[in-house]
C-alpha cells in the first residue's frame, strides 16, 4: 500500500512539474511578447502623433468648401461683368469706328 502512495505521489509530482514548466514557458512567452509590443509602441508613437496632427484639419474643410463656393461665386460674377464690358467696349470701338470712317 505504501508502495502504490509514493508511485502516485511522484507520478503526481511528476506531472505537476511538467505543467510547471509548461506553464513558466508560456510566462516567457508573454512577457517576451509584451516587450516587443511595447517596444513597437515607442516606434510607432511619432507616427501616430503625425498622423493625428495630419489629419486634425480635414474637419475644417467643410468651412474651406463654403469659402471656395464663395469665392467661385464671385469670380463667376466677376467673369460675367468683364464680358459684359468687353461687349460695351466693342460696341464703343465700332462706333467710333463708322464715325471715321
Amino acid at each position: 500500500m505504501e508502495t502504490t502512495i509514493i508511485v502516485v505521489w511522484s507520478v503526481t509530482l511528476g506531472i505537476a512539474l511538467i505543467l510547471t514548466l509548461v506553464i513558466l514557458k508560456l510566462v516567457f512567452l508573454i512577457l517576451r511578447t509584451e516587450r516587443d509590443i511595447l517596444q513597437l509602441a515607442h516606434i510607432t508613437l511619432p507616427a501616430a502623433r503625425g498622423i493625428e496632427s495630419n489629419t486634425a484639419l480635414i474637419s475644417k474643410l467643410e468651412t474651406t468648401k463654403g469659402v471656395a463656393g464663395k469665392i467661385l461665386s464671385a469670380a463667376v460674377a466677376i467673369e460675367t461683368g468683364s464680358a459684359s464690358v468687353a461687349e460695351k467696349l466693342r460696341a464703343v470701338g465700332r462706333a467710333l469706328a463708322e464715325k471715321r470712317g
